[in-house]
């Protein structure tokens, strides 16, 4: 550890991993899939845990899940702090390309896998916590970079604030804190008026919520038995605007549409660059289905193009402090 940036002590270590908050479990599998994984990977092997556990744990080997980087003048020198780290989709790839990662989880077990998965890498430029976003043991204007990808959205199940938004502002207000001067922090996080959510789900688990009024979707969670809603999402303007009142510049913050998405970033159009994204539905989406081709069609016109990066499902956001 570079302990210039660490301010605190851990409540205690645990397989060479500092403990600064209580271990809180998240997952796509139940925690017990990845103790069971842990303990092939350490008795019998990467090889062997591929061959039992692909597809059954939220991890990737993909290294273009981080491709939004190239939209950040990200050099050797970089100090990068990754929060909600999870199983390494972000750090391993930014690991290989900046001198130091700082990568936080709630959860002992994902900070494990992914020492694991550095371990098998040889990276040892990487110091994993387990930390909470609120109660963080860093020192002001320490990082570079701060990476936040798919996890603004989630910072109000937080016990520390009642409202989820406020926490959502706290969690900015950190992140300001914690960059250097002329740092940048990467939001990866979906649209509230994304169409795709007319047939999928919300954050809560269930359908629409994010197109409600806030109040109507926390009493609808609560009566369909899943607590408050606190997974807040907005709209460009939206973003922006939580963005500023948090203080960064709103001159400083830059908009992108990933496609298929945030977490792959297989192609990332500036969002007031029309050209580029008429590009991509014409002639780099798939043309399968007339929906498709309608689609494809009407793009040759400005007024649809400004319609749909409205409804996309996604932003990458790079701000500047």
């Amino acid at each position: 550890m570079e302990n210039t940036i660490f301010i605190k002590k851990p409540l205690e270590i645990k397989d060479n991993i500092p403990l600064f908050s209580v271990d809180k479990y998240w997952g796509k599998s139940p925690e017990s899939v990845l103790l069971s994984g842990l303990k092939i990977i350490d008795e019998q092997g990467w090889k062997e845990f591929n061959r039992y556990y692909a597809g059954k744990l939220d991890f990737t080997d993909d290294q273009s899940r981080a491709d939004w980087r190239f939209n950040v003048p990200v050099d050797k020198n970089f100090m990068v702090l990754d929060t909600g780290a999870g199983m390494g989709r972000i750090t391993l790839p930014l690991a290989k390309v900046v001198k130091r990662v700082v990568a936080f989880d709630a959860s002992l077990s994902r900070m494990q896998f992914l020492q694991r998965r550095l371990k098998e890498e040889g990276l040892n430029n990487v110091d994993l916590l387990v930390a909470d976003f609120f109660d963080l043991p860093l020192a002001d204007a320490s990082f570079d970079l701060i990476v936040m990808n798919g996890v603004l959205e989630w910072v109000g199940k937080t016990n520390f604030f009642k409202d989820p938004q406020a926490a959502q502002l706290a969690s900015l207000k950190i992140c300001l804190r914690l960059l250097k001067p002329g740092g940048y922090l990467y939001i990866g996080i979906e649209n509230r008026w994304a169409l795709s959510y007319l047939r999928g789900f919300d954050h809560s688990g269930l359908r629409y919520t994010g197109y409600m009024p806030r109040f109507l979707a926390s009493w609808y969670c609560q009566l369909r038995g899943r607590g408050k809603y606190d997974t807040y999402t907005y709209s460009r303007s939206g973003y922006e605007k939580l963005i500023t009142q948090a203080g960064f510049t709103k001159e400083n913050i830059q908009f992108f549409l990933p496609y298929p998405g945030y977490n792959v970033p297989r192609i990332v159009v500036p969002y007031g660059n029309l050209n580029i994204l008429q590009y991509l539905i014409v002639y780099l989406m798939s043309a399968r289905g007339q929906k498709r081709k309608l689609i494809q069609f009407l793009a040759r016109f400005d007024i649809f193009l400004w319609l749909y990066r409205l409804l996309f499902f996604s932003f990458n956001i790079i701000i500047k402090k």
